[in-house]
């Protein structure tokens, strides 16, 4: 049974190939066009089993037009308009690009398909030109896995259609009649214009291409022992773990042993054994037709050596040494163009030149960095000389300057301007603003009233300490009765009892007194009054305290006197302090000048003098650690427009530094900082 088997499909596959060669032998005759297609359908119907075909030829105006076909009208193509609309618009696009396409209804559900058939679709070409259409529809239930070998079937024999259509222009010509000499002077120029391996393999591979009028040309490189594929026609990138590639490479790297080239038109019984192998693996991989593999040798030096000439060492002999080789292919047709074998012997030889010279240019050690300095020393010619010196002067005396010119380093500080004579208003008891007495900028004395408390429950206790004063008062007049009854009659137990009794109500009165007396005090404290003369410097009072209640220890407002003397008070950066500190010492002074301005007149300057200076860091409202510094203002130099709590931005003279420091200290900062070990 399996023996039959394998006959059977021997005998198909014979059958396939015998119509595939009777379409070769069809696309050389001289039969007329219509005689031509309607053969070709009816080979290529029978050849793949299929329910009809048909070819469409374009005419005037690039309309397509239906030139002859065989059973068309059994897959219902005729019966249904919407059917050919469908149709024409998948014969639109293959003529448009040129690209066989494949459909079928259950893989293609997002495309209108003209019928349920598996439909394979290739251009006829003209030159570079798509000519016409050749679709066949086979049945829709053929095998997943037969479907790209069907496709390439097809186009393989739309190669040997085109290669009819266009036979009448395709004479043999010379080089000097076909531009030939134009094309491969252009070839050399661009193979010239790199000495970078990747870009000459790239530019031989596609520009060779087109000389040699393959469908393929693909470049191999020989380093050390291994080949490998540098460059193939049409691809920006070569992945070298494809399975093309690693049969190519395999190939490649036995004909460059053998040193001999290859040429495969679809026998292999004259091809060396160790060819053969390696060569029929990449022929099934690739499906070519011919392939032809050329050796590239390195060239030989212009000059010889003085060495070899005073040895009397014979000359080297020519290609002795491969570097690599090509390798075209064509697809659809088994026989090289013409001149295909004069032409790559001459552009073989400039491509060898052209990769030994790459690789002689990339072996160069530090060839990165020689190039950078070959380009640097390049500009430095002619008038660029001039200039660069020119440049190189200016930058040196800037750096000079920088260095040398002493300047006045100045620690920055931000902060406000406020009077000496200042004092918080606190409040001594918890309670409830129920009055305030002032307003913001007012001017008060000390003892002024300023707000009025209420705390109930402290009222509510005062009033029952006096309720119980009275009892207790009230209990001791009675007891003092009592006492003088049993005085009378000579009760001396009694007079004792009554009198023990009165010596402890009149102790616990003086305890309620007590305590009558410091709630008295507390709700004396309740009413707040100023602490001195001066002015009222919170602003908006009442929105802020008005009902509002208050925790004892909360700070209410705030009193200062503006007639009294001024100061600074600022806030420095804790890095910058260093240099605050190291200026201290070097001047053996602590009052180091300050210069500061107003945030209201920044055009005018004051000074000041630098006062106490806080002894640890605090976090600031941004996040950062500040140092609190105050600096003392003399009465003398005080600006006429201040106002309590002004913005100032102030400068503090720290001796002098470079200039290039002075300008430049806060990167150079940063970096010690964030580099030091």
């Amino acid at each position: 049974m399996t023996q039959t088997t394998t006959n059977t499909v021997q005998q198909v596959r014979d059958r396939v190939l015998r119509m595939a060669r009777e379409i070769e032998e069809l696309s050389r005759s001289n039969v007329p066009p219509d005689a031509f297609f309607q053969r070709f359908l009816q080979l290529l119907v029978a050849a793949l089993g299929s329910k009809a075909a048909g070819v469409w030829l374009t005419g005037h105006g690039g309309r397509l037009a239906r030139f002859c076909d065989v059973n068309l009208s059994e897959v219902g193509l005729d019966d249904s308009p919407a059917a050919q609309a469908a149709n024409s618009r998948l014969l639109t696009e293959v003529v448009g690009d040129g690209q066989t396409r494949a459909h079928n209804a259950d893989d293609d559900r997002g495309v209108d398909l003209p019928s349920q058939h598996h439909i394979v679709l290739a251009a006829l070409q003209n030159g570079t030109e798509s000519v016409g259409v050749v679709e066949v529809f086979l049945r829709p239930d053929c095998p997943r896995e037969a479907r790209p070998g069907y496709m390439q079937f097809v186009e393989q024999m739309c190669g040997f259609a085109s290669k009819y259509m266009e036979r009448p222009r395709d004479l043999p010509t010379t080089p000097a009649t076909d531009g030939f000499l134009d094309d491969f002077a252009r070839f050399v120029l661009e193979l010239q214009r790199s000495l970078h391996m990747k870009e000459v393999a790239g530019t031989a591979a596609n520009d060779g291409r087109l000389l040699l009028k393959a469908d393929r040309l693909s470049v191999a490189v020989k380093r050390g022992r291994k080949t490998t594929v540098q460059a193939i026609s049409g691809q920006d990138n070569v992945n070298q773990r494809a399975n093309l590639v690693r049969a190519m490479s395999r190939l490649c790297e036995a004909v460059v042993a053998t040193q001999d080239p290859v040429l495969y038109t679809g026998k292999v019984e004259d091809l060396p054994p160790q060819i053969e192998e390696p060569l029929a693996a990449y022929v099934q991989e690739s499906g070519s037709r011919m392939v032809a593999v050329v050796p590239l040798f390195e060239s030989e030096p212009l000059v010889e050596s003085r060495d070899a000439e005073e040895d009397g060492r014979p000359r080297a002999q020519k290609r002795t040494r491969p570097v690599g080789c090509l390798l075209a292919e064509r697809i659809n047709d088994s026989q090289p163009p013409p001149a295909f074998q004069e032409r790559c012997d001459l552009i073989s030889d400039h491509i060898a030149a052209a990769i030994t010279n790459a690789r002689q240019h990339q072996r160069v050690f530090l060839l990165p960095v020689w190039r950078a300095i070959g380009r640097t020393t390049e500009w430095f010619h002619g008038r660029k000389l001039l200039k660069t010196l020119a440049i190189l002067s200016l930058v040196a005396a800037i750096v000079a300057s920088l260095v040398l010119i002493p300047w006045e380093y100045r620690v920055e500080g931000t902060g406000r301007l406020m009077p000496v004579a200042q004092s918080e208003v606190f409040a001594h008891e918890d309670g409830e603003v129920v009055t305030i007495f002032v307003e913001g900028g007012q001017q008060v004395r000390a003892g002024q009233k300023l707000v009025q408390l209420k705390n109930d429950d402290l009222a509510e206790q005062l009033s029952s300490a006096e309720s119980d004063l009275l009892e207790k008062r009230a209990l001791e007049r009675a007891m003092q009765v009592e006492y003088e009854e049993a005085q009378k009659s000579f009760d001396r137990p009694e007079q004792h009892r009554v009198n023990v009794r009165i010596h402890e109500t009149k102790t616990q009165i003086r305890g309620l007194e007590s305590r009558i007396e410091r709630f008295r005090e507390r709700l004396g404290r309740l009413l707040i009054t100023a602490p001195r003369d001066g002015v009222v410097a919170t602003f908006q009072l009442d929105q802020k305290l008005r009902g509002r209640p208050i925790r004892r220890g909360e700070i209410l407002m705030e009193v200062m006197d503006p007639t009294s003397d001024w100061r600074l008070e600022l806030e420095v950066e804790e890095h910058r302090l260093g240099h605050l500190l190291r200026a201290r010492q070097e001047q053996k002074r602590d009052d180091l000048k300050i210069e500061y301005v107003l945030a209201t007149n920044p055009v005018e300057t004051w000074e000041a003098r630098l006062g106490e200076v806080a002894t640890r860091p605090v976090p600031s409202s941004e996040g950062t650690s500040v140092v609190e510094v105050r600096g003392t203002i003399d009465p003398d130099d005080l600006p006429p427009a201040r106002r309590i709590g002004s913005d100032v931005r102030a400068k503090i003279h720290c001796g002098k530094s470079s200039l290039g420091y002075v300008l430049f200290g806060d990167v150079i900062e940063f970096f010690q900082r964030r580099l030091w070990l």
